[in-house]
């Protein structure tokens, strides 16, 4: 197919001399490399946009054929600088359903950062084969939106405007069964509640929540609406866009660091996203497992009976994520079972969850603690695990060589907590930021190792041994 419509392509350019002008030429490569392939070949566009001194040239032999020429060696390039990908499909036994709804809470609270009254959720679960709509799962379903957003706070200067860079991710499908009905030959899935980082999303951890459903597990990605994923949906269709507004907080003559005002927002916000983590499992532990909730109506969905909620759920996070988990669990030990943190952002958990981890460390993160500290020890009750990256390790980020050393002495966590430290890994690999682009841009954007696949099944492998633990 990809022959056939480069070979139609150029057939048209090379006649198109005959009857119009070489500035048309140039526009209809553009348009053409664009429209065929829903922008995701934008680097020729932008390309062909520069050569458009060709349309100087009178009407020559070389504007005739050498445009076409270059637009053929461009699909080459782009198809092997910028090949189309995919999420691998995940390795355990069972095939994986989704569902995407939003959970009604139980209770609010105020905060500035959100007023959002649900939970946006996406569910991951073994499913039973045959169930479900196959290859209807887009990576984004807010399409080319969120690769604006995404671009729009994320990309260096010059390019916060170029969303059309990432328009390639709206042609990715997820490996999952559509609204398909859970596995039947297991009476009893233990839960997790995974929380994003950010700048993330409940997409950008298909492959990790993926990984788990697959061997067993209901995974419930929660997608904070506190503005810290790049954009995502409120239940009554508002766009949330990321909150760009505390990161002039960061500036100082000597770059961008974490400095005290920063870090306090980050700690206020922090709250919200504990709210909405502590609804989400509130909520499996309740109606999810006890009935049909109106949340999953007109699917195949059921899961009641059929989650294992007894004693709590588990948590998951990665960065900000683990920040949340961790200080969700702290206050509320009697709802989890374990949790497993990613490169956790310790500096931005919450003053009395982040006593109880650094505790006789002399270590108290940017800005110290406020005044009336009341030292939380939930975590001296829930079995804990941080797996870091060997980036983080190195630029000692999120306190990790203190944090690490205190689950592996039993100075934190409850019994069987530990920390690990993955070699060859960087901080982004724990997301699918390095699996939905090309390997040689990953390493040159310094986004990953060696292997990005390879570590981040490694780092799932990791996760489902250590739940496997406290089921």
């Amino acid at each position: 197919m990809i022959l056939l419509r480069t070979a139609l392509l150029n057939a048209a350019l090379l006649s198109t001399p005959f009857f119009t002008s070489s500035s048309s030429i140039l526009l209809s490569v553009a348009v053409g490399h664009a429209s065929l392939y829903n922008f995701r070949q934008v680097f020729v566009t932008a390309v062909l946009a520069f050569m458009g001194l060709w349309a100087l040239l009178p009407y020559s032999f070389v504007s005739i054929y050498v445009l076409p020429f270059l637009s053929i060696l461009g699909y080459f390039f782009t198809f092997v600088a910028f090949p189309p990908m995919q999420i691998a499909p995940p390795s355990g036994p069972y095939k994986v359903g989704v569902v995407d709804t939003f959970f009604e809470k139980t209770e609010a609270i105020k905060s500035k950062f959100s007023k959002q009254k649900h939970v946006k959720v996406r569910i991951l679960y073994p499913a039973e084969e045959g169930t479900g709509t196959a290859s209807s799962t887009p990576y984004q379903p807010l399409g080319t939106q969120i690769c604006d957003e995404f671009m729009a706070f994320g990309a260096p200067g010059p390019l916060k405007k170029f969303g059309g860079l990432l328009h390639y991710w709206t042609l990715i499908t997820l490996p999952f069964l559509r609204d398909a009905m859970p596995a039947k030959r297991l009476s009893s899935l233990p839960v997790v509640v995974y929380s994003h980082g950010l700048g993330g999303s409940a997409s950008l951890y298909s492959f990790q929540a993926g990984e788990l459903a697959s061997r067993g597990y209901a995974t419930i990605l929660v997608e904070h609406s506190d503005g810290s994923a790049p954009l995502t949906e409120g239940r009554d269709g508002e766009l949330i866009k990321h909150d760009i507004t505390m990161y002039p907080l960061r500036e100082t003559p000597e770059g961008a660091w974490d400095t005290p005002p920063y870090v306090k927002e980050r700690r206020m916000q922090l709250e919200w996203r504990i709210h909405e983590v502590v609804e989400a499992a509130k909520i499996a532990v309740g109606r999810l497992s006890t009935s049909d909730p109106p949340e999953l109506a007109g699917t195949n969905v059921s899961f009641k009976g059929k989650l294992d909620v007894e004693g709590g759920v588990h948590l998951v996070g990665h960065s900000f994520g683990g920040a949340t988990i961790l200080s969700a669990a702290a206050a509320n030990p009697d709802i989890f079972k374990s949790v497993v943190a990613h490169d956790p952002a310790v500096d931005w958990m919450t003053d009395n969850s982040r006593y109880n981890l650094l505790k006789d460390s002399g270590h108290e993160g940017s800005g110290g603690y406020e005044k009336g500290l009341e030292e939380e020890t939930g975590l001296d009750e829930v079995p804990t695990m941080m797996i870091y990256c060997e980036d983080w390790i190195k630029l000692k980020f999120g306190h990790s060589f203190v944090t690490i050393d205190n689950l592996n002495s039993g100075a934190s966590g409850g019994k069987g907590s530990k920390g690990v430290v993955m070699q060859d890994m960087m901080h982004f690999e724990f997301s699918d930021n390095t699996l939905i682009q090309p390997v040689w841009l990953s390493r040159a954007l310094n986004f990953c190792g060696t292997n990005p696949e390879k570590r981040a099944a490694e780092a799932s492998m990791l996760t489902f041994e250590f739940l496997e633990q406290f089921r």
